[in-house]
């Protein structure tokens, strides 16, 4: 399929694609059970090999290692796009990429390096769920171990749905909700200084907030809407931190925002694509900010009601989710709105903006997403606040800054 090919299930992207694409896409090829017993030959110049890893001894500037859930409808693009893309990136002493692997078409899950136009599967396991938490948790404790490094960049590649879940193992009917990424990252116990996502809708700050809570993540990159098919054109994203391993966690977030940004921004059908790197840290050290901002949102619902209502129509929407609106740009909508004259919600508005902005380290966005300031929030109702509101009340950010208790109030 050629990057430029439009359809509607292209435009909505992964997650809606999950809906409308049926067929199970299957790759028919050896499960790679053995030790250094076969050589394909995938394409010119590429070779796969199998054969038995050990951890490495000395440690390198980077990881960058990818949790790569093909189980499920999203399985072919790895080969399509991801593959190609990784395949790309220049070989680098100082730069390792790796990759762990479940598939819907075969049974059992790779370990796969990745390194100068070469990829090789060099372990192999049972059949996982990627969609438990324990296995997340497992996964960064394997790459860390095994691939020693100054900094780590974790890559969760497949479906998402912001504070819902992300990787969505349809084998197994599972998906990794945000209390369940808290306790996987906790449990590994390894600093990731690098959380990407090639997943829909994860630059959220109910994400964000609970990644924070692990005080195990420096920055966050995901997408306030959905991702296209191509995911992440890795090449562009991680070809500077190849060429230079000495750039910083900062240097190597804001470097998959503009390798994003060189890869979509020429294609004019993707008009509301996007993608964010947040200061994880940031978020968590000034919780009291957003917590302020909610307090006085719901102290003040009664008054300003109608205004909210106002500012939620003249704010961000998201694409493909019509209940998770741009936190920053709602909250200039409000401050633009002059019958909101409280001074207490005028001013923890213009504080929580300014957090949001701050712990934007870079954002490029479609011309119809260009309003995405960084990360989203879900302002659910009708139906939506029905279906959704019983789980919302095991998502960290609901709870500690009464946001739930707001969205009940605002429903009633």
């Amino acid at each position: 399929m050629p990057r430029h090919w439009v359809s509607r299930r292209w435009l909505l992207g992964r997650e809606e694609a999950r809906w409308e694409e049926k067929t199970l896409y299957r790759r028919y090829a050896a499960p790679g059970l053995g030790v250094l017993v076969v050589v394909l030959v995938l394409m010119p110049g590429i070779c796969v090999a199998w054969h038995a890893r050990g951890a490495d001894a000395t440690p390198t500037p980077w990881t960058y290692a990818l949790f790569v859930n093909g189980d499920n409808d999203l399985e072919r693009y790895w080969e399509e796009y991801s593959l190609p893309a990784l395949l790309r990136i220049p070989a680098s002493s100082g730069v390792k990429i790796v990759a762990v692997m479940d598939r819907m078409s075969t049974q059992g899950t790779e370990l796969i390096e990745i390194s100068g136009g070469t990829w090789q599967v060099v372990n192999t396991y049972p059949e996982m769920n990627f969609g438990d938490g324990a296995t997340f948790s497992w996964f960064i404790t394997e790459v860390s171990t095994l691939y020693p490094s100054t900094n780590l960049a974790v890559s969760a590649w497949d479906h998402g749905y912001a504070w819902r879940y992300f990787s969505n193992d349809q084998t197994s009917v599972d998906r990794i909700t945000m209390p369940e990424m808290q306790s996987a990252i906790q449990t590994a116990g390894v600093y990731i200084d690098v959380l990407a996502f090639d997943c829909c809708n994860m630059a959220s700050i109910e994400v964000v907030y609970q990644a924070s809570l692990t005080n195990l993540v420096g920055i966050l990159v995901g997408s306030e809407e959905t991702i296209p098919m191509d995911g992440f054109p890795y090449d562009l994203m991680l070809t500077p931190v190849a060429n230079d391993p000495a750039r910083t966690p900062a240097q190597v977030a804001v470097d998959l925002v503009q390798g994003w940004a060189a890869y979509y921004d020429p294609i004019s059908c993707y008009t509301t694509v996007n993608l964010a790197a947040i200061d994880v840290a940031m978020i968590g050290q000034n919780a009291a900010v957003l917590q302020a901002w909610c307090n006085a949102m719901y102290t003040n619902l009664g008054k300003y009601i109608r205004n909210y209502k106002t500012a939620l129509g003249n704010a961000y929407c998201c694409y493909a989710t019509y209940y998770t609106i741009d936190l920053a740009d709602f909250g200039e909508a409000l401050l633009a709105d002059s019958k909101v004259t409280d001074a207490t919600l005028r001013t923890a508005t213009t504080n929580m903006v300014a957090l949001v902005d701050s712990a934007t380290l870079a954002v490029e966005s479609g011309w119809m997403a260009d309003s995405c300031r960084g990360v989203t929030l879900w302002w659910g109702v009708k139906s939506e606040w029905k279906t959704y509101s019983a789980a919302y009340a095991e998502v960290a950010f609901a709870v500690d800054m009464n946001w739930r208790t707001f969205l009940a109030a605002y429903n009633a």
